[in-house]
C-alpha cells in the first residue's frame, strides 16, 4: 500500500523535524539528538522508532517502541554511489542508495524494485513508501540516521 508523508525542519542536521500526512496534519516528529541517536515519535508524542550507532560492530541498530531491535544497517561497498544495507531479519534485506548533496534517498528490495524514496520537494521532503514490510516511522529513523555525524565514516558521507 502506497503511503506519502512530508518532513519539514531539520532533516539533514541535529534537531527536530515535523512529520505531516498528505493533508498536512502533524502525525509525529523525528529528533536527531546531540549524542547521535535518532528518535521518531508519533502524533501523541510516544516514541515509536529509535536508532543508535554501535561503534564496536560499526552498525546502526533500529528499535521499535518497546526497545526491541527490528533491523540493522551497515555500509555496503559501492564504487559510484553511497550505499547501505538494511537487514530487517525475517522481513528481508534492503539496499539504501543516497546522495546527501541532492537530498535524495532510495530504498530497494532484494528484487531491485524501489520500495521507498525520500526526495526534496521545495522546502520540505517527501517520503513515498510502497513496502508494507517497513513502517514509515522505521524508515524515517533509518534515513535520518544516514545524516548522523557518528555514521559519517560508516556511510562514507
Amino acid at each position: 500500500m502506497r503511503k506519502v508523508v512530508y518532513v519539514q525542519g531539520c532533516v539533514f542536521s541535529q534537531g527536530q523535524a515535523a512529520i505531516y500526512d498528505e493533508s498536512h496534519q502533524v502525525i509525529g516528529t523525528v529528533q536527531h539528538e546531540a549524542d547521535g541517536r535518532v528518535q521518531v515519535m508519533n502524533g501523541q508524542g510516544r516514541g515509536v522508532a529509535f536508532g543508535k550507532f554501535i561503534p564496536t560492530c560499526k552498525k546502526w541498530v533500529v528499535m521499535n517502541h518497546d526497545g526491541q531491535e527490528v533491523g540493522q544497517m551497515k555500509e555496503k561497498f559501492s564504487l559510484f554511489s553511497k550505499k547501505c544495507e538494511y537487514n530487517v531479519y525475517e522481513r528481508g534485506t534492503y539496499t539504501i542508495s543516497f546522495d546527501l548533496a541532492k537530498g535524495k534517498f532510495s530504498v530497494r528490495g532484494s528484487n531491485g524494485d524501489v520500495v521507498a524514496e525520500l526526495i526534496q520537494d521545495g522546502d520540505e521532503y517527501r517520503l513515498v513508501k510502497d513496502a508494507d514490510k517497513l513502517s514509515m516511522y522505521e524508515l524515517l529513523s533509518v534515513l535520518k540516521s544516514l545524516t548522523n555525524s557518528v555514521l559519517k565514516p560508516l556511510a562514507a558521507v
